[in-house]
C-alpha cells in the first residue's frame, strides 16, 4: 500500500453528480481490488461553524446559476500574485466541508442553522509566515472575518472509512 501505485481510467455516463461519482468509484475499487470497507464514527477534531455576531455574508444563488468553485489569483502591477480570491456559487455547507476539511485537517460541522446553497467570496492573502494560500489559519480567518461565521475547534463525532481487506488487482 505504501509503494504500489495504480492508474485507473474510467468514464462516467452522462452528467453524474459528485455523490454518484463517489459511489461509482467505490464500486469500481470494490470490484477491481476486492476492496471491503465499513464506516465507523469516532471522536475526533472538528471545526464547528456558527452564526457570528453579525448576519453571515452568504447570498442566495442566482436563478440558473451552476455549482462551481473558482480560484482567481490577484496580481500586483508587476504581475506577482499577492492574493487569491475563491468564488463559490451554489455552494452548501456540506460542499464547504468536502472542499476545505482536508486542508484544515478537521471535519467542518455546520451549526449555523442555515441550510441550502449559497454564493460567497473569500480572499486569502499569503504572507512570509504563511506562504501557502490555503494555510489553515488563513482559511479560518477568512471564514470568520469575511463571511461572519463563528468558528470553534473542539472534539466531535467524525466518520472514518475503515478498510477491512484489499487484494492486488490483476490485469485489465
Amino acid at each position: 500500500m505504501e509503494n504500489d501505485r495504480f492508474d485507473i481510467v474510467a468514464k462516467a455516463p452522462g452528467n453524474a453528480t459528485d455523490d454518484e461519482m463517489k459511489q461509482m468509484t467505490q464500486a469500481l475499487l470494490a470490484e477491481r481490488f476486492k476492496l471491503k470497507f465499513h464506516h465507523e464514527s469516532r471522536e475526533g477534531p472538528v471545526l464547528v461553524l456558527r452564526v457570528g455576531r453579525t448576519p453571515p455574508k452568504l447570498a442566495p444563488p442566482r436563478e440558473g446559476e451552476a455549482h462551481s468553485l473558482r480560484i482567481i489569483p490577484k496580481t500586483d502591477q508587476e504581475q506577482k500574485i499577492v492574493a487569491y480570491q475563491v468564488v463559490a456559487t451554489r455552494f452548501s455547507f456540506a460542499q464547504l466541508n468536502q472542499t476545505f476539511a482536508r486542508q484544515l485537517e478537521r471535519v467542518i460541522v455546520n451549526e449555523t442553522g442555515l441550510a441550502g446553497d449559497f454564493d460567497f467570496t473569500l480572499e486569502f492573502t499569503p504572507d512570509e509566515n504563511r506562504p501557502n494560500p490555503l494555510d489553515a489559519s488563513l482559511v479560518i480567518a477568512a471564514m470568520r472575518d469575511q463571511l461572519g461565521l463563528s468558528i470553534k475547534a473542539q472534539k466531535g463525532p467524525v466518520d472514518y472509512l475503515v478498510i477491512d481487506s484489499v487484494e492486488r488487482a490483476t490485469g485489465n
